[in-house]
């Protein structure tokens, strides 16, 4: 498990003040159920494993909500001011911040309508990358939840899926970060060297380390995912492969593949790992 104390605290310190806004105006929402997603997870992930790969600036911040039903999401929101027209970003002490809705009130699974939006939006493997999360202690506003390295992965998996079929590319940098991470981690080199399992797993890929690497990634996303694993098989990459494999940069990494031909070795080491076959 990534020892989250070893992040840099200043990465803490503007989710610890939208956090505390944020439960200060709720009865109904712990902190134990606010899991933090997007940019702001990617950096303290990144942090943490002692990476500087998929650093990137950004003024604004995402937050997974389990909710138990909708009333819990209104009494948060109802007189929080709007930032655009999303109908689930606001602004949170002058942050503008996504409150993303999933849990109890998903209908069906990976599907919420938040009453603001006018429209259902997807939240594919938020309910399964929370429950396998990691505690997140913030300075102030208590202990919130925090993807794994490998779900995070997944939601930006589904996140490429929905975004790139609008022409929306950003995602594929923050998979190419998390191939990056798995390839430098000690803790994978030690697995794939040293375990019967991951020695098995190197032979199988002609003992091309980074592909190893990515393969055994493929293979923790699945075992977030558990059964709902071929819902996203079953449309992945989506019709813009070509796309994704341009558009993994890796920034902060010197070592990164500059052909899309190599990283799509990586991409499909991690299909074998998700148990697809990328040749058939």
């Amino acid at each position: 498990m990534l020892d989250l104390t070893k992040c840099d605290p200043s990465l803490l310190q503007l989710p610890d003040a939208v956090i505390t806004a944020l439960l200060a105006r709720s009865t109904s929402l712990p902190a134990q159920q606010v899991m933090i997603v997007g940019a702001h997870c990617r950096d303290i992930l990144r942090s943490a494993s002692g990476q500087q790969a998929g650093l990137r600036t950004t003024e604004d911040i995402d937050f997974g909500l389990a909710l138990a039903d909708w009333t819990s999401y209104s009494g948060l929101t109802d007189n929080l001011e709007p930032a655009g027209g999303t109908g689930i970003r606001y602004k949170v002490v002058g942050v503008p911040t996504d409150l993303i809705p999933f849990g109890n009130v998903e209908q069906p699974p990976g599907t919420v309508n938040p009453p603001a939006r006018g429209e259902s939006m997807g939240v594919f493997g938020f309910t399964e990358v929370f429950k396998a999360s990691q505690p997140l202690v913030l300075p102030h506003a208590g202990t919130i939840r925090i993807p794994t390295v490998a779900g995070y992965a997944a939601l930006k998996l589904a996140a490429w899926l929905d975004r790139s079929a609008y022409n929306k590319y950003k995602d594929a940098s923050d998979i190419a970060s998390v191939l990056h991470w798995y390839s430098e981690s000690p803790e994978v080199s030690t697995f794939l060297y040293e375990t019967e399992e991951g020695v098995e797993i190197l032979v199988n890929e002609g003992a091309d380390y980074p592909v190893a690497a990515a393969r055994l990634l493929g293979r923790d996303i699945a075992a977030i995912l558990g059964s709902r694993t071929s819902e996203l098989t079953r449309v992945w990459p989506g019709p813009r492969a070509d796309s994704l494999y341009y558009e993994m940069t890796a920034t902060g990494a010197p070592n990164w593949p500059g052909s899309s031909s190599r990283r799509r070795e990586l991409v499909q080491g991690m299909e074998r790992g998700l148990g697809m076959d990328p040749a058939g």
